[in-house]
């Protein structure tokens, strides 16, 4: 986590500082970086990866009309536009909750919603379900460079 280009949280568990060759900590532990040639670094990766990164929305184009006309036959017609909603939100990471009071739903039509989504994508994992989403073209498609 970066403040205001000023200060910075570097966030240590037993899984990385394990890999890192430092010694297990027991407890949750984090290094606070100042102005210095550090931060820095930080923050020139973040602009980087915050450059290449793709917006999590979904989209209504002809492309994720095709790849719902793919879908076998036999299931009920493709992803609606709430549906498309909640996966959306699912992809920016909020839990199902989340999601029901952005959209003014209840608990259980969002889990009704996940459930059918994933019986379209004829996936059994959320994360199957977020990858078929991408490949598929029911989110957006990477931004244009320049």
């Amino acid at each position: 986590m970066i403040a205001d280009r000023a200060i910075a949280l570097l966030p240590f568990t037993p899984r990385t500082a394990g890999t890192a060759g430092l010694r297990e900590v027991p407890e949750p532990a984090a290094l606070v970086v100042h102005r210095g040639p550090l931060l820095s670094t930080l923050v020139n990766l973040f602009e980087d990866i915050w450059n290449e990164a793709l917006p999590v929305r979904v989209c209504a184009d002809a492309a994720r009309r095709r790849a719902v006309e793919a879908l076998p036959a036999g299931l009920p017609a493709g992803p609606d536009a709430l549906d498309l909603e909640v996966l959306s939100l699912l992809m920016d990471g909020l839990t199902d909750a989340s999601v029901a009071k952005q959209l003014g739903l209840g608990l259980r039509t969002v889990q009704r919603r996940v459930k059918r989504l994933m019986e379209l994508a004829g996936v059994t994992t959320r994360l199957q379900l977020g990858w078929h989403a991408a490949a598929y073209g029911w989110t957006a498609a990477r931004r244009p460079q320049g």
